[in-house]
């Protein structure tokens, strides 16, 4: 599957405007509250982004050990202030020099000046 291809679901705490940084690398990007599941508990979203094939962006510590047990694909966004600004230079890096199979679940952890990848 290209990266074209992917679904990217934004969760509650990623601010909503990081969805055009998504849109404007021409990938499909829905949050959490436009699917209507605001408020919704982990497993429960884990099984819905597994059965709709979401990538889920994060920034719940919960989710690097969740992916393992759904089997879903997470980007784990580790950086502080939890500032758009802070976000959107390091995810369009990551959406630029994506190189990860997304055949296969995985956990990519998004850090300030590192991108660190779990399979």
């Amino acid at each position: 599957m290209a990266l074209k291809e992917a679904k990217f679901l934004l969760d509650e705490n990623i601010p909503i405007k990081l969805k055009q940084v998504f849109t404007s690398h021409g990938l499909m990007c829905v949050t959490v509250r436009d699917l209507k599941l605001f408020g919704v508990r982990n497993g429960k979203l884990s099984e819905k982004i597994k059965k709709e094939s979401y990538i889920l962006v994060t920034r719940d510590v919960d989710f690097t050990h969740l992916w393992n047990k759904f089997q879903i694909q997470v980007i784990h966004i580790s950086i502080k202030p939890a500032l758009l600004s802070s976000f959107i230079t390091p995810v369009k890096i990551l959406l630029s020099s994506w190189n990860y199979d997304l055949n296969k679940p995985f956990l990519i952890i998004l850090q300030k000046d590192v991108i660190r990848i779990r399979y």
